[in-house]
């Protein structure tokens, strides 16, 4: 497989809940993260290029439980017939100070 990633990613120890902001939805969890995007894997069908409203759990500080709002576009999407899962990396379009510490934090 062709690697067209540009920037390092890290993979989470537990997984971020992600939800949709249009019916505040569980959407998926976040497997991994870099500065410009994410894996995101849920159980619902993805659309190439589509931009997604959502919100992912910030929870970088233990004091209390944030939830960050972001946009971001559907790059590609996988499905994974075994697990009924599917992937989808996501580009982060004008990510938030929030979102772009809670970012940092994990890298």
């Amino acid at each position: 497989m062709v690697e067209h990633r540009k920037e390092p990613r890290s993979h989470l120890i537990y997984y971020l809940r992600v939800f949709d902001r249009q019916d505040n939805s569980l959407f998926g969890h976040v497997v991994d993260i870099s500065s410009s995007g994410m894996l995101i894997s849920c159980d619902q069908t993805l659309q190439k290029n589509h931009q997604y409203k959502l919100a992912v759990e910030d929870t970088t500080v233990m004091e209390r439980l944030d939830v960050l709002n972001f946009d971001a576009v559907c790059k590609w999407c996988n499905e994974d017939e075994t697990s009924l899962l599917v992937d989808g990396g996501f580009q982060l379009l004008s990510p938030s100070s929030p979102v772009s510490a809670m970012i940092a934090d994990f890298h």
